[in-house]
């Protein structure tokens, strides 16, 4: 079950960032700036994922802290580094940066959701935070 639960947290943040903005031409970004639906559609959909970055971000932020989110971005780029040395993950796109880097993004953002999950499966303590306390 708490498989489930991180990779659903993963796979939310996933598609949180991918459907903001990707090369392919399919997504938000591309979408607000063609000539499409009407203006209160793409309202509607930027007042959404403003609401989901807006509450998506600053949890990630908070749980893993600058260290952590440092540590983590560390982390997943050298694991795509060593992938790409090794030969098990080719980029050859010319967009391949790019994806790159929103996938970091996307791992970030996902451990960062995860990790008070993560945390209290290993220890078995329950963080709690003092919102009274600036």
């Amino acid at each position: 079950m708490l498989v489930l639960l991180l990779l659903a947290r993963m796979l939310f943040a996933g598609f949180l960032i991918f459907a903001t903005y990707n090369p392919t031409g399919r997504s938000f970004t591309h979408w607000v700036l063609s000539d499409g639906p009407r203006i209160e559609w793409k309202l509607i959909a930027a007042a959404l994922l403003l609401v989901a970055h807006g509450v998506v971000f600053p949890v990630a932020i908070r749980a893993l802290g600058l260290g952590g989110v440092a540590l983590a971005t560390s982390l997943t780029t050298t694991a795509i580094w060593v992938a790409l040395e090794a030969g098990w993950l080719s980029i050859p796109a010319p967009d391949g940066k790019v994806w790159v880097g929103l996938s970091v993004l996307s791992v970030v953002t996902g451990v960062g959701l995860c990790w008070m999950t993560i945390g209290r499966f290993m220890d078995g303590q329950l963080r709690t935070v003092d919102l009274s306390r600036p």
